[in-house]
């Protein structure tokens, strides 16, 4: 057999260096594949490992593609409501020299969506610093500071900055209107409704710059507007909260008829957060309408909220009772006592009572008004009707106020949360003056103070805090009773004040709630009791208590004049 010799193969090696442009382009072809394909995971992996490889002089068109699809990458995210995903990316290209600056933007709307709205602002205002087009960035500065970190006067320096280059958007307009109605109450008129008649140019059908300019219009008692405004709103498909304004704004007008009724969309407002009504509300079995004839039934009252809406509307129970067969009232625990004290003729139960009760109807206490067809010349009992008795007074005086001529006073100066909303509080501060005057000795009505005011009386203020003796309501009665005069502003010690026919000096803010459509004059028509003393501007709270100071004197110099004529 004859061997036949082999071809002698030799390998060749391939120097790597000559292969490095090779695998870069193959890398780079692969990683720009994964990304236009959404496979960014594989993409930017393989883009970072390049340009780890890369020398530096080298990088400048890899890095711009790397940052562009980091960026396509993170925006998915956000769109999906991925924050922390979009977050570690975004933090990935700050390391970058090339790093965009919407980039600092986008993380401060993550931060927000996060809840960190701190951080958030830090970061956009770091794209303030740095972006020629800061307008952009404003709206998103001014929504955070007043949704997230509620200071609604920066809101309004970033909302107008906003408006450079945002001249045809009516949410920035009507945000501009509604907040300076908010911080300034009565100031800035002109501003208030400038601001809302623009958005409201430009978006006349929108519901909430409709409810908003209506609101200023009533507040500013420019009626008629408001009458025009309202009556659109009621076309624009309005929530339970816009009939409820609606309401408010009508018995504010002294227009109760229609006023009431649309308050009764009080239960269904969409903006009651961690508001809680009574049980018994939610159903509408047994609940009483307009349609009812009542003459011949059992009505049950119920209490809704407040202490001092219980109070206010127990005037009513009389007038209801000439048009049924019978009432049961269901109040709050603190009040059984007083209650049951003032002998108001019905029978009055708690809450975990409800059961013992064979009722044929009931209705929501603020509906009374309803029920008893009452009109702003026809409120029941407004010279008072809740009692307690004078053993009880006499009991509580002996161990509680001090038996001396001095003109005692009683005060109260903060509500619950809903007062503080409302700017209804006055400072104690503007109360020191009292405290110092000769012959009178001021006793505080607050059960809570729950902004530690009292804590900071100065030492030549003698203030007696008395609220820490109230047990109940019918304690905090007996306690007025012993006072030759209360001064507070609107709560509940001043509705129980005037329920029970004890002289009161009425402090109300510019802006009134809803009710008090009477704030001039020798009383405020719910109480006869009641003298309102009111701010000429917002919070103006000097004016009315120097008046206040005044009249006290003059009760001084009656009281002197009274003894000298004794003797």
């Amino acid at each position: 057999m004859v061997q036949v010799s082999r071809p002698l193969f030799v390998r060749k090696e391939i120097p790597i260096e000559n292969s490095a442009e090779l695998l870069y382009s193959l890398d780079s072809a692969l990683a720009e594949y994964y990304c236009e394909n959404k496979e960014y995971e594989k993409g930017l992996a393989l883009y970072k490992e390049i340009l780890n490889n890369l020398p530096e002089n080298e990088k400048f068109h890899t890095i711009n593609k790397f940052i562009n699809y980091s960026l396509q990458h993170a925006n998915n995210y956000s769109k999906d409501k991925k924050w922390v995903e979009a977050v570690e990316i975004y933090r990935d290209l700050m390391k970058f020299s090339g790093c965009p600056i919407n980039v600092y933007k986008n993380i401060g709307l993550c931060m927000k969506s996060m809840g960190n709205a701190d951080l958030a602002i830090k970061f956009l205002k770091r794209f303030e610093e740095i972006s020629p087009d800061k307008e952009d960035v404003y709206v998103y500065l001014a929504d955070i500071t007043y949704s997230d970190i509620k200071d609604n006067l920066k809101a309004i320096e970033y909302y107008e900055k906003a408006l450079i280059k945002n001249k045809n958007n009516f949410s920035i307009y009507n945000m501009l209107g509604h907040l300076y109605s908010t911080c300034h109450q009565d100031k800035f008129k002109d501003k208030q409704i400038e601001y809302l008649k623009k958005a409201f140019e430009l978006a006349p059908n929108n519901r909430i710059v409709v409810k908003n300019l209506a609101y200023v219009y009533g507040k500013f008692h420019e009626e008629q507007k408001a009458d025009e405004m309202y009556a659109k709103l009621m076309y624009l498909n309005p929530t339970h909260s816009d009939l409820h304004s609606y309401g408010a704004y009508l018995v504010k007008h002294k227009r109760f008829s229609e006023g009431f009724k649309f308050l009764q969309h009080r239960f269904q407002k969409e903006d009651l957060k961690n508001v809680a009504f009574p049980a018994i509300f939610s159903s509408k079995k047994k609940r009483w309408n307009l349609k009812v004839d009542i003459t011949n039934k059992h009505i049950l009252v119920h209490f809704e909220q407040g202490f001092g809406d219980t109070i206010m509307f127990a005037r009513f129970i009389g007038e209801l009772q000439k048009r049924c067969a019978k009432v049961s009232l269901v109040v709050q625990n603190g009040l059984i006592d007083l209650f049951n004290s003032s002998k108001l003729g019905v029978d009055i139960y708690k809450e975990s009572e409800l059961d013992k009760i064979n009722y044929d109807y009931y209705i929501p206490m603020m509906d009374l008004p309803i029920v008893c067809e009452t009109q702003p010349d026809s409120i029941p009992r407004p010279e008072g009707f809740l009692k307690v008795g004078k053993a009880k007074i006499n009991a509580y005086k002996k161990l509680h106020i001090n038996d001396n001529d001095k003109l005692k006073i009683g005060i109260a100066y903060e509500g619950t949360l809903a007062s503080k909303e409302t700017d209804r509080d006055i400072p104690l501060e503007f109360l020191y003056p009292l405290m110092r005057m000769p012959e009178v000795e001021v006793y505080s009505f607050q059960v809570d103070d729950l902004s530690r005011q009292m804590d900071r009386v100065p030492q030549d203020c003698k203030l007696i805090r008395l609220g820490k003796t109230f047990k109940n309501w019918e304690d905090t009665a007996c306690a007025m009773n012993c006072m030759d005069l209360m001064v507070t502003t609107d709560n509940g010690v001043m509705n129980l004040a005037g329920a029970l026919g004890i002289k009161t000096f009425g402090l109300f803010n510019t802006i009134t709630e809803w009710r008090w459509f009477k704030t001039e004059g020798e009383d405020i028509a719910w109480y006869k009791s009641i003298k309102p003393f009111q701010c000429p501007t917002s919070k103006d709270w000097g004016t009315p208590m120097k008046q206040v100071i005044d009249e006290i004197q003059k009760i001084q110099c009656k009281r002197i004049a009274k003894k000298l004529k004794s003797r």
